[in-house]
């Protein structure tokens, strides 16, 4: 969240940025008219509270003055009349303050939502075929390492399978990521797939009210399957205060993510793009309360992912992302797209963001920082997911329905090639 000092000085700048993110501007008015009755309130009583202490000191010396008792009594039903609707303000006015996003970048473009967003770099020559390529559902059904529609039956839609190969490539691609990242320094982390309310509500993508819809979850249990592995890793430092001589403090983590996919009808139904589960490696980052800093590590993370998909021998583009497309925690953020030969376009791979202080605020994450107790910046990346699986079935399929498999996971997988003659899959004649 902002910090409340912040967006009281800076209430033009904090409207701005909402207008920028297609926001109501009016939330930060709001707000700001909640802040002047609560401490305008909060004052009241705290004079309130004093006089009623000095008093209380003269009756132990006077136990009889009906005028200092009456005095007295009236205070009382003042502090009453006034703390009565302290709470309820105190919650609207938290409510908003929790609405209000991050500010974005000063570099950020403005646009309305990805549509807008702005290529800055484009890596690799598109692959030519002499013969049509298939698309990843297709590609998977010829080659029986996709089933989707089983998964349908048994699942719904946005499930599929991935079987012989195809799991092999998926174990091998994101042991390649993992491992890449921790010979580089970066902690190792496997965390819990699920979290409590409050745990996702500090990571400040959702607020309390829509945390059990916004995700999938068990209310009886107040536990939230998380959607990517930043959820459950970066609060794992809540509440501390991190030695600035061990910044940045990097982790590489290997999750599960769950997401509903709310808002996205119609959008993606073929195949496996856009599903409700899919595996992912992350990288998340502790730095030092400078921008300076925290800005150039978001860079470093970029690196990484754009060093594994050049590994990999995909053509992609990076992306500035636009005010309109920011997440709420969001600073800045960069998207890495590969190329999709079976859907004619660069599709979305990767993402890397600067959330700065905004999550370890509400986490109560700091450091020592020039001689004060500072909040710290957090960073997120993405590494692998099952969407880069998926690219390279399409970018490397050969004329004869096989695919070739990159040359550095090749020892992993244990061939070179995807070929029609899959794995005998049990049950199936």
């Amino acid at each position: 969240m902002l910090d409340p000092k912040f967006v009281r000085e800076n209430i033009d700048q904090v409207k701005e940025n909402l207008k920028k993110r297609n926001l109501d501007p009016k939330l930060a008015d709001q707000w700001l008219d909640l802040d002047q009755k609560r401490r305008e309130i909060t004052v009241k009583i705290e004079n309130l509270r004093a006089k009623r202490n000095q008093l209380t000191e003269q009756i132990k010396k006077n136990p009889k003055d009906q005028a200092l008792l009456k005095e007295a009594k009236k205070i009382k039903q003042d502090l009453q009349d006034f703390e009565a609707p302290l709470p309820d303000l105190e919650a609207a006015w938290q409510d908003l303050l929790y609405r209000l996003p991050n500010i974005a970048a000063e570099d950020i473009p403005v646009g309305k939502d990805d549509t807008e967003n702005v290529v800055i770099k484009t890596v690799g020559d598109l692959p030519k075929f002499d013969f049509k390529p298939l698309d990843h559902v297709d590609l998977g059904e010829k080659l029986d390492i996709i089933d989707v529609k089983k998964a349908g039956r048994l699942s719904g839609s946005r499930f599929g399978y991935f079987k012989n190969e195809a799991a092999l490539l998926e174990m091998a691609l994101m042991f390649y990521a993992f491992k890449k990242l921790a010979d580089k320094g970066f902690h190792a982390m496997i965390p819990p797939a699920m979290i409590k309310s409050q745990t996702e509500w500090a990571c400040g993508y959702a607020d309390n009210k829509n945390l059990f819809n916004a995700y999938y979850s068990i209310p009886e249990d107040d536990l939230i399957f998380i959607s990517s592995s930043e959820h459950s890793v970066v609060p794992y430092h809540g509440g501390e205060v991190l030695n600035p001589n061990n910044l940045p403090l990097k982790y590489v983590n290997f999750s599960p993510c769950f997401r509903r996919e709310a808002g996205t009808y119609g959008k993606d139904t073929r195949g496996l793009f856009r599903v409700h589960f899919f595996n992912k490696v992350e990288m998340n980052i502790f730095s030092l309360p400078d921008y300076q800093v925290s800005d150039q590590i978001c860079l470093e993370m970029l690196q990484n992912e754009e060093e594994l998909v050049g590994e990999l021998g995909l053509s992609y583009q990076v992306k500035n992302c636009c005010a309109g497309d920011l997440p709420q925690p969001n600073r800045r953020m960069y998207d890495l797209e590969v190329w999709f030969p079976g859907q004619n376009a660069y599709r979305e791979t990767h993402s890397c963001s600067n959330c700065g202080d905004y999550q370890a605020r509400r986490l109560d994450t700091k450091t020592d920082f020039k001689g004060k107790k500072e909040f710290v910046h957090i960073l997120n990346a993405t590494m692998a997911t099952d969407r880069l699986v998926l690219a390279i079935l399409e970018n490397f399929q050969q004329k004869d329905g096989s695919v070739i498999i990159p040359e550095v996971l090749q020892s992993l997988v244990g061939k070179d090639r995807i070929t029609s003659s899959p794995l005998h899959t049990p049950g199936v004649g």
